[in-house]
């Protein structure tokens, strides 16, 4: 079943004892009516309970995930994925060494 459905269950059973329970309790006394308070602070402690293992669980899946979430193929220069797939990114707006438009050696591209 559904967590979220399993803490609206014990909620609701714990507010449904509680009204239960303090109707029996004007109606006949806290002795006969005790089972239903510790119903209700049962439905309570389960709806807690359930809270904190999803949380738990979430906390644990978004760490692992996280953890194994690799980074996509970056460059030497700023961590930066290059733009072309196999191909090194340029450096400071120059053409890379494998691009098609590249410059003699020696001499200095053409702004």
């Amino acid at each position: 079943m559904n967590s979220k459905l399993i803490r609206t269950i014990f909620l609701a059973l714990a507010f449904g004892f509680l009204a239960l329970w303090v109707l029996e309790f004007r109606r006949a006394g806290l002795f006969e009516s005790y089972w239903l308070l510790l119903l209700c602070v049962i439905c309570f402690l389960l709806f807690q309970f359930s809270r904190l293992k999803a949380a738990s669980l979430a906390k644990q899946a978004a760490e692992t995930g996280a953890a194994s979430k690799k980074p996509g193929k970056a460059s030497a220069v700023g961590g930066q994925p290059s733009a072309v797939s196999g191909q090194p990114s340029s450096v400071s707006g120059q053409p890379s060494a494998a691009s098609p438009a590249r410059s003699k050696p020696g001499k200095n591209p053409k702004k």
